[in-house]
């Protein structure tokens, strides 16, 4: 399963994106844990508690996680996840 991540993100994993062994029948948590066994910065970035960080949005297939089943929200067939940390900016 490939995950994308953005913005103050990206530098921590190397990249836009990283593939885990991960897939139908998975949890939004066991594609966090491999995550955070390869990329240990990002824990603290990631997580608060044991649970989602409310800085952090998390969507699978276009749902935000936080709001559909958390972390142990299964991971269906051809899944899309993507991480977003809080973004600012503007004027």
């Amino acid at each position: 399963m490939d995950v994308k991540l953005y913005a103050t993100l990206r530098p921590l994993v190397g990249g836009s994106s990283v593939e885990v062994n991960a897939g139908p029948g998975d949890t939004v948590r066991t594609v966090l844990d491999e995550l955070l066994a390869r990329y240990p910065a990002l824990r603290e970035e990631l997580l608060q508690d044991g649970e989602i960080s409310p800085r952090i949005h998390i969507f699978l297939n276009g749902r935000e996680v936080r709001y559909a089943g958390g972390l142990d929200m299964v991971i269906p067939e051809d899944a899309d996840l993507r991480i977003f940390p809080p973004v600012g900016g503007g004027s």
